[in-house]
């Protein structure tokens, strides 16, 4: 059994999600919509080798304090990783400024990692460099 991965989301942020892409749609094609209420989802890639899964999320801009990993459940046990990034902007100073185009999410996150059952789930662990965050999970021997 391998990995599995999904984004968490209540039933009232995926509605929100569902509306904002329709008035995305509807206003410009081109229009990139900012939701500041939305949870949004790290990116993660995971693969395995004989002894270990890896786990690697894109996490830049967020501070190494905002982040969160935790195992919730039995069994099946879930490695669920949340946080927040700051919105990223022209830094310090009291400029006034408009806003163009906002693509890099900012605000809450979360993402959800079923472990299977053949991990040490004591021994998991991570590492945070260059705005990416390694998990290692070793298997059970």
């Amino acid at each position: 059994m391998g990995l599995s991965t999904h984004a968490t989301e209540d039933k009232f942020s995926s509605i929100a999600r569902q509306m904002g892409n329709w008035v995305d749609k509807v206003l410009k094609p081109s229009y990139h919509g900012y939701h500041p209420a939305q949870t949004w989802s790290p990116a993660v890639n995971v693969f395995e080798d004989a002894t270990h899964y890896y786990v690697v999320v894109e996490l830049a801009g967020v501070h190494v304090d905002e982040v969160d990993l935790r195992v919730e459940g039995e069994r099946p046990q879930v490695l669920v990783l949340s946080g927040r990034r700051g919105a990223p902007g022209l830094g310090e100073g009291d400029r006034q400024s408009r806003l163009h185009t906002m693509e890099i999410d900012h605000g809450r996150f979360c993402r959800a990692i079923q472990v299977p059952d053949n991990v040490e789930m004591d021994r998991v662990e991570a590492t945070y460099k260059n705005g990416l965050l390694h998990i290692r999970l070793p298997k059970k021997s």
